[in-house]
């Protein structure tokens, strides 16, 4: 007789948790949209190339792969970031810049499963590509802490570590040439407390 059993990393979801993540990525798609964010999606499979790309390495270990029908060697899609670097590749002519995309979707990886960490799981992606102004970036954690808010996360404190964003927004207000001076203090502040 079969046992009936979900792979070892893998989950089913019940009715209540599937209700609970559709209502998530809903809530997460309105503020995206309202930002001016689109949807895209990509094949679940890629050529094994495209995700490897040079090297290999660690992401090697990392997916799960396999040969096509036609003896192509395909890999799962371990995360949503290279299989958007392809897509842009493919499309870019067609898609205006700056280009504002958001992707939430299942990616694999081949990797033993530990407490808290599954071989299937969803992960949610956002990028302005073609934009040259730091301001892309202050879009990006408005719309971090928005879309969080909107999940009802308590309270939350972005930190980033990230001097030439600081710099920008040091001569978005005028402040430029007082960086060192600010850094400086940055600094000292981070020692005391």
């Amino acid at each position: 007789m079969i046992q009936p059993r979900v792979l070892k990393g893998f989950r089913d979801s019940l009715p209540r948790q599937e209700l609970v993540r559709q209502q998530v990525i809903r809530r997460l798609e309105s503020e995206f949209q309202r930002y001016g964010f689109v949807p895209i999606d990509t094949p679940v499979l890629e050529y094994t190339e495209v995700l490897l790309g040079k090297g290999g390495g660690e992401t090697d270990k990392q997916i799960f792969r396999f040969q096509d029908n036609g003896g192509r060697e395909v890999a799962m899609r371990f995360d949503l970031t290279v299989p958007f670097a392809r897509f842009m590749a493919e499309h870019r002519s067609v898609l205006q810049l700056p280009f504002k995309r958001y992707h939430i979707s299942k990616v694999w990886r081949g990797e033993n499963p530990q407490k808290g960490r599954y071989r299937e799981f969803y992960q949610c992606d956002f990028d302005i590509v073609g934009a040259d102004s730091p301001f892309a970036d202050f879009e990006i954690l408005s719309m971090m802490h928005s879309s969080l808010h909107a999940l009802g996360l308590p309270r939350l404190t972005i930190r980033i570590a990230h001097r030439g964003l600081f710099n920008d927004f040091l001569r978005h207000v005028g402040c430029a040439e007082l960086s060192v001076d600010i850094l400086r203090i940055v600094d000292k502040l981070r020692k005391i407390g």
